[in-house]
């Protein structure tokens, strides 16, 4: 590791004076860049989590958060997708704090994820004139972190805000730490900045936690951090694990059972080439539905990938002594995607890019600190290719700004999110369902009903979709559909006092008046104070034919 500073030193020696200059562009260069990003909208998880929440503007909801998990936080009953349960408060008292400026104002929200990314990128930037002893390669470094447009998911919507809080804590954990890593007097006082910086992380997204194994390893191993200074980390990690399972009475997370987990441990090496892939071709932008993709991977496959995983792994442990930050961010990728192959096996989960966010921060550094070390030996060897790794760099971030247009039109509206999603996979249901919630919105119900249609095609025993798709039949005047499907939606998942509705006033056009009974007692007996039952029921009264008795 000495040599190699020292070869980085000789190559790009570290200003003193008009680094942090160089930060300031870095970022107004950045900025720019992303700055249409703050005329988006609101869309995804954005309208239950502030639009609709009954929480967002409680005065009392800052203090209940941190009892509560993640779907409760925003005003809903259970768990996430498939039983995935999550605990953030802060990320909640993050999305409160921004809503107490001007209501639910989608600037403000945007302003402060753009910001919360920019920090990632400075702290990121110091870890780099840090760690790699060159301030062209940090700038590197963030450039080609600023405006990745796979990981774009994580600050280019409102909602993924707890993914720059997350990782920006985790790096300046990291770097309180390294700073203080020769003090033998104050060692303690840099174990607990470290640990609050890092609980605070922790309470923002609880993913970070996975990465803390390589990380420690790379401290003590390579940047000579004693191991009592890094017991902040360790006590941040289980003073939240203390807290959620206070507040969540427990650590299950996810999963329906072994068979779950099995299926997680198969896609997860082809996971992580996935990954791999996508960080360094750029695709795919936009947001991808794990589940569809990763049901079919079968064990030949897995296998396969392993092999090929495998090669990486030793390469990556050969060339430790002289790139040690290549096998750091190989093992933080494995790691952080180890929860992400559980979501594989969850149908309803989506995205991708955010959960790269950290990953490509540490391969970013690994792939500087790669360019470093091989440019002397490509000077001695060929002279002529020197500006081989120039243009590399210059393509690469010319690409990225390319994607990184699109990506800023996939996440500006609802409606292109949804257009982008069934673009990126048709073969999966939920892009349709959100078109067809769009459409829905806006009243057109001709195309709400055919992108609905589309969605129970590829996957009839799903609920939502087909609900809706039962509501926008009956309400283009097709009752006898709507009650074939909301039948069954009851058939698969039990009767909803939405679907109760749906069914009964299909029956009332049908003159079924028996059946319509029938669906009005079920629903009533879910939601006896619904309006729109009662009502219903009151037709149902005063229409229903005289009986021949």
């Amino acid at each position: 590791m000495v040599a190699v500073s020292e070869s980085a030193k000789n190559l790009h020696p570290v200003g003193i004076h008009g680094s942090w200059l160089q930060a300031a562009l870095l970022c107004l260069a950045a900025a720019a860049i992303l700055w249409p990003s703050l005329d988006a909208g609101f869309i995804w998880d954005d309208q239950q989590q502030i639009v609709d929440s009954p929480t967002i503007g409680d005065p009392a909801s800052p203090r209940r958060y941190f009892s509560l998990n993640a779907v409760e936080s925003w005003g809903s009953e259970g768990r996430g997708g498939d039983g995935i349960d999550t605990y953030r408060p802060l990320y909640f008292n993050a999305l409160w704090l921004v809503y107490s400026i001007n209501g639910a104002n989608p600037f403000w929200f945007h302003l402060v994820v753009l910001t919360a990314h920019l920090v990632v990128c400075i702290l990121l930037w110091i870890a780099a004139r840090r760690w790699l002893s060159s301030d062209l390669a940090a700038a590197i470094v963030f450039a080609v972190f600023a405006i990745h447009p796979v990981t774009a998911e994580a600050y280019l919507w409102v909602s993924a805000i707890c993914e720059p809080l997350s990782v920006a804590s985790l790096f300046a954990a990291v770097l309180i730490i390294d700073h203080r890593r020769h003090d033998d007097t104050g060692w303690w006082i840099a174990a607990t900045a470290s640990g609050l910086v890092m609980l605070f992380g922790l309470l923002s997204k609880e993913a970070v936690i996975t990465a803390l194994p390589a990380v420690s390893v790379f401290l003590w191993k390579v940047r000579g951090v004693r191991p009592r200074a890094l017991s902040g980390l360790w006590i941040a990690a289980l003073v939240f694990l203390a807290l959620r399972v206070h507040a969540l009475e427990g650590l299950h997370a996810t999963g329906s059972g072994s068979a779950q987990r099995i299926d997680a441990i198969r896609n997860l090496p082809v996971l992580v080439l996935d990954a791999l892939r996508s960080l360094f071709t750029l695709q795919p932008v936009g947001v991808r539905h794990l589940y569809w993709d990763y049901r079919d991977v079968t064990w030949i496959t897995s296998v396969i990938a392993v092999a090929v995983l495998a090669v990486f792994v030793f390469l990556a442990f050969r060339t430790r002594r002289w790139t040690p930050l290549v096998p750091t961010a190989l093992a933080i990728t494995i790691c952080m995607l180890v929860p992400v192959a559980l979501i594989t096996t969850a149908p309803g989960w989506s995205g991708f890019g955010r959960y790269l966010y950290l990953p490509w921060g540490f391969v970013a550094l690994a792939c500087a600190e790669g360019a470093l070390y091989l440019q002397p030996l490509i000077r001695a060897a060929a002279p002529r290719i020197r500006p081989v790794l120039g243009v590399v760099v210059a393509v690469f971030l010319a690409l990225e700004v390319l994607g990184l247009r699109h990506a800023l039109w996939v996440y500006h509206s609802q409606e292109n999110f949804a257009l982008a999603s069934v673009e990126l996979q048709p073969h999966a249901p939920d892009g349709w369902e959100w078109l067809g919630n769009h459409f829905l919105e806006v009243a057109d119900l001709p195309s709400a009903a055919r992108c609905y249609s589309e969605a129970v095609a590829i996957e009839p025993g799903i609920f939502r979709p087909r609900h809706n798709l039962a509501a926008a039949l009956f309400y283009l005047g097709q009752p006898a559909e709507a009650l074939e499907q909301e039948t069954a939606v009851a058939a698969i998942h039990g009767v909803t006092a939405d679907g109760a509705y749906i069914a009964a006033s299909a029956c009332l056009e049908l003159g079924r008046w028996d059946e319509a009974e029938r669906w009005l007692a079920r629903g009533l007996e879910l939601d006896p104070t619904s309006e729109r039952l009662l009502e219903l029921r009151s037709r149902w009264l005063n229409e229903q034919p005289e009986s021949d008795n």
